[in-house]
C-alpha cells in the first residue's frame, strides 16, 4: 500500500471517529472508490481528481433519477385517480360521452404535467440527499474532499435535463393538450347527445326536450329512442328504432338523425292531432361555434407564440406562468440540498416541515403574483420576477451557511 493510500485511509477512519458513526451501506461510494483506486493501481495510474468526482456524479444522477420517477409515478397515479374518479361523475351526469373519458384524462394529464413535475423533482432531490445524509454518505465525501459546494455542479446538471423537458412541456405539449381538451369537449357536447344516459329520461340543457334512449351501440348509434319537445308553442313526440348523430361538413350544422320512426303531433282527440310516419327524420342541433380566443384571467390552451406577441396582461401573466415552471427547479434544487441535512441527534422533522413550507411559500406567492398581474394590478417587468429573486436569494444564504457548516439562521434554528 502505498503512501497517499495510508492518508487516505486514515482520513476516512479519523472522520469515522470524530462523527461516532461506521457506514457499512451496500454499494458504498467509499467501496467504490477504494475498487477505482486498486483499479488504476493495477494498470500503474493514479485516480485523478475528476475521475473521483464522476464516481460520485454517476452514483447521484442514477439514484437522484430513480427516486425522482418512483415519486412522480405515486403522483401521477393519485392524480389519474382522482381524475379518472371526476370525469366520470362527469360523463354519468351527461356533459360528454362515456367513450371519451380515458381520451380526456390523458389530455388533462398532459396539461397539468408541468406543474406536477417541478414538485416531485423537489422531493425525489430531497429524498435522496436525506438518504445521503442518513446513512452518512456526504459525511464520508466531505472528508474525501467531496463537500456540499462540489455536490450543487451535478445537482444544477441533472435539474437542467430535467427543467428542459418541463420547458417543452409548458411552451408547447400543454398548451396544445388544452387546446385539443377544449375542442373535443366541445364537438362531443350537444343538446341532445351530451346528456345520454341509457335507460333514464334525460333533460336537455336548454329545457325544451325530454329524450329517452334504450341503449348506446358500440358505434355510437342509439336505438330505442324518445323524444318530447316543444317547438313553435306545440308539443309533440317522436319514436324511432335507431339514430345516430350527423355533422355536415359544409356548413358545420349537426342534426340528430332519427330512424324508422313516428311523429306525434297536438292533442289526441281533436281535429288537428296528427301522426307521422317516417323513415328519416333530422333534428337541428344548435352548438355554440369553437373559437379559441382569450378570455378570462388564463388562456392556457393559447399558443406561446402568440402569448409573446401580445401586450394584454392576461397574456404577459400566463406566459411568465408557464416560464415559472421549469425557471423553478433551478431555485428548488438548491434548496433541496439545503433541507435535506438530517442530524440523528436532533430528529429530522424541522428540516423537513422547513422544506415542505419553503415549497408550498414560493408556490403560493407566484399564484398571487400571477393574478396580481393577470388582473393589471402589477406592472409586466415586476410580474412574477420578485418571487423568484426573493427566493434565490434565499437559496443562496441557506446554501452558503450550510456549506460553511452552520445554521440555515443566525440564531441557530434549522441546524
Amino acid at each position: 500500500m502505498d503512501t497517499h493510500d495510508q492518508a487516505f485511509r486514515g482520513q476516512l477512519i479519523r472522520s469515522f471517529l470524530s462523527e461516532g458513526v461506521f457506514h457499512r451501506a451496500r454499494g458504498s461510494r467509499v467501496k467504490c472508490w477504494l475498487r477505482e483506486r486498486r483499479r488504476a493501481r493495477f494498470h500503474d495510474k493514479p485516480l485523478t481528481a475528476p475521475a473521483k468526482a464522476v464516481i460520485v456524479h454517476k452514483a447521484f444522477y442514477r439514484e437522484a433519477t430513480q427516486t425522482t420517477l418512483l415519486v412522480t409515478l405515486t403522483f401521477l397515479t393519485l392524480y389519474l385517480v382522482v381524475s379518472l374518479v371526476k370525469l366520470l361523475s362527469q360523463a354519468a351526469s351527461g356533459e360528454f360521452p362515456a367513450h371519451i373519458v380515458f381520451l380526456l384524462l390523458a389530455l388533462e394529464l398532459l396539461k397539468n404535467l408541468a406543474m406536477i413535475l417541478p414538485l416531485t423533482v423537489f422531493i425525489g432531490l430531497l429524498l435522496t440527499m436525506a438518504r445521503w445524509y442518513r446513512d452518512s454518505e456526504v459525511t464520508v465525501l466531505a472528508a474525501c474532499g467531496i463537500g456540499l459546494t462540489r455536490l450543487l455542479r451535478p445537482t444544477m446538471v441533472w435539474t437542467g435535463v430535467v427543467a428542459t423537458v418541463v420547458a417543452a412541456i409548458a411552451f408547447y405539449l400543454a398548451p396544445m393538450a388544452a387546446l385539443l381538451l377544449h375542442k373535443i369537449k366541445l364537438e362531443n357536447t350537444s343538446a341532445y347527445t351530451a346528456g345520454i344516459i341509457p335507460g333514464r329520461f334525460n333533460h336537455t340543457r336548454n329545457g325544451r326536450a325530454i329524450f329517452y334512449v334504450g341503449r348506446v351501440g358500440s358505434s355510437g348509434r342509439l336505438h330505442d329512442i324518445f323524444v318530447s319537445r316543444t317547438q313553435f308553442g306545440k308539443g309533440g313526440v317522436l319514436i324511432a328504432k335507431r339514430g345516430y348523430e350527423f355533422k355536415n361538413r359544409h356548413t358545420g350544422a349537426r342534426f340528430l338523425v332519427l330512424l324508422n320512426g313516428r311523429r306525434y303531433q297536438g292533442i289526441p282527440g281533436q281535429a288537428n292531432y296528427r301522426i307521422l310516419r317516417y323513415r328519416t327524420y333530422a333534428l337541428r342541433i344548435k352548438r355554440r361555434p369553437f373559437t379559441p380566443v382569450m378570455t378570462g384571467l388564463t388562456r392556457d390552451e393559447v399558443p406561446t407564440l402568440r402569448l409573446l406577441r401580445s401586450s394584454n396582461p392576461r397574456a404577459i401573466a400566463e406566459w411568465q406562468w408557464r416560464l415559472a415552471q421549469p425557471l423553478s427547479l433551478f431555485i428548488l434544487a438548491p434548496l433541496a440540498l439545503v433541507f435535506a441535512y438530517t442530524d440523528s441527534r436532533k430528529g429530522a422533522f424541522a428540516p423537513l416541515f422547513a422544506a415542505v413550507l419553503a415549497y408550498f411559500s414560493y408556490a403560493n406567492l407566484l399564484s398571487i403574483a400571477h393574478a396580481l398581474l393577470a388582473r393589471g394590478q402589477e406592472p409586466a417587468w415586476l410580474g412574477l420576477w420578485w418571487v423568484h429573486a426573493v427566493f434565490a436569494a434565499l437559496a443562496a444564504a441557506f446554501f452558503a451557511r450550510r456549506a460553511a457548516g452552520k445554521g440555515l439562521l443566525p440564531w441557530g434554528l434549522f441546524r
